[in-house]
């Protein structure tokens, strides 16, 4: 079975984020999913539960969510937490935007990802293919990127919560928000 691991802050999950779960898993890049909200150095992130909470709003049958903080203490993702996740759970693929790929290079141990992991990388950046080319050339063979554009981001559904608009939310995951006073 082909395992994904799908990182990101989910801070919070969005439309693409979901649809980019239903296109690896429609498209048998992968078989099994599994969502991993990390922390970051952002000053806004919600807590992981509430990230996961809103995960488990949008999640289906062939998903799941990992709690970061099962793995390490600061909740922040690194070789070594992707190791102690793979001997659990054997993971094949990483799935990440292009917006975190290109600060891959600052992950300790990326080279030691990218020869044990295969990368897919969603495109959210127009010249993210040609980053990858100039940059990555002896790991082509580990990196899968999927060029399809998935609108929308967390930082674009926070901006319309404070419009009072909504076009990247799924309506229980805003009503989530709303219930909970989240992002004000």
């Amino acid at each position: 079975m082909k395992k994904g691991l799908f990182v990101g802050s989910f801070n919070p999950i969005t439309i693409a984020h979901k649809n980019i779960a239903n296109y690896v898993l429609e498209n048998q890049y992968i078989d099994y999913l599994y969502f991993l909200p990390v922390n970051s150095k952002k000053t806004d992130l919600i807590s992981i539960d509430k990230r996961i909470a809103m995960i488990n709003l949008i999640k289906k049958g062939q998903e799941d969510i990992l709690n970061i903080y099962n793995y390490s203490k600061d909740g922040l993702f690194n070789y070594n937490i992707l190791k102690k996740i793979n001997n659990k759970i054997n993971i094949n693929y990483i799935i990440m935007g292009s917006d975190l790929f290109l600060n891959f290079h600052n992950f300790k141990n990326y080279e030691k990802i990218l020869e044990e992991f295969t990368i897919i990388v969603i495109n959210r950046n127009k010249n993210i293919k040609k980053y990858i080319k100039d940059n990555y050339s002896f790991y082509l063979d580990k990196i899968i990127f999927i060029k399809h554009e998935f609108d929308g981001s967390s930082l674009l559904a926070k901006k319309e919560l404070s419009l009072n608009k909504n076009n990247y939310l799924d309506k229980e995951v805003l009503d989530y928000i709303i219930e909970n006073k989240l992002y004000q």
